[in-house]
């Protein structure tokens, strides 16, 4: 991956200061693409380094894209650092894209397998590009959510769910989350990413068995 320092992340958001007092891109991909995130890499909230990778459901149209995210998720591993997902809706992006290509199913299951083991936290930002017609367990599947201006969105009345109605409060909001995710054992996180995730599956299949046959 190619590096390069950024002092803010960019990208269309509420926050018009990002809470990030440092940064540093990393992007690229072996197969030669630089990937379509916004941002990718490297940033700090005051003295918190985290990975933090922005983008929106654009962002994983190809088997490179989840290819350069399973790097990235490698990188928190090897760091033992948390991972931030800005504007990322993991389960439904994956749901869109699964059945598009065989390469595209196999990173995808890659990267599903290196989330729900990674043994560090994985906090989940979203800002108005937030659609309430994602699947509701896009806010259950991670360890912390912090939903930017939107106080009525489902589940809010989660300890994992907190709103920042203003800018300032997004940094307050993403060290809760954090602080409360590293006092839960490693075991236990993984096992509640599992939970949702096989309750996202049964809810699925059994959409899916009531739809009529083609």
């Amino acid at each position: 991956m190619s590096v390069n320092t950024s002092e803010y992340l960019r990208g269309n958001t509420q926050a018009k200061t990002p809470p990030f007092t440092q940064a540093i891109a990393l992007s690229g991909d072996r197969a030669g693409s630089k990937g379509a995130f916004q941002f990718a890499g490297l940033a700090w909230i005051y003295d918190t380094k985290v990975t933090c990778v922005q983008g929106d459901t654009q962002s994983l149209k190809t088997p490179q894209g989840w290819r350069q995210f399973l790097r990235l998720i490698s990188l928190a591993r090897r760091l033992k650092k948390p991972i931030i997902l800005w504007n990322l809706p993991i389960i439904h992006i994956a749901t869109k894209q699964r059945k598009m290509s065989l390469a595209n199913t196999q990173a995808i299951q890659n990267v599903e397998l290196a989330l729900l083991k990674l043994p560090h936290p994985i906090i989940t930002v979203f800002d108005e590009a937030y659609d309430a017609a994602y699947p509701p367990w896009e806010l259950i599947w991670s360890d912390g959510v912090v939903c930017i201006g939107s106080p009525d969105i489902q589940s809010s009345e989660s300890e994992k769910v907190k709103i920042a109605e203003r800018p300032t409060e997004i940094a307050s909001a993403i060290l809760e989350l954090l602080s409360q995710a590293e006092a839960v054992p490693t075991t236990e996180l993984i096992e509640n990413r599992s939970a949702a995730l096989q309750m996202f599956a049964k809810d699925s299949a059994e959409i899916s068995a009531k739809l009529p046959s083609q």
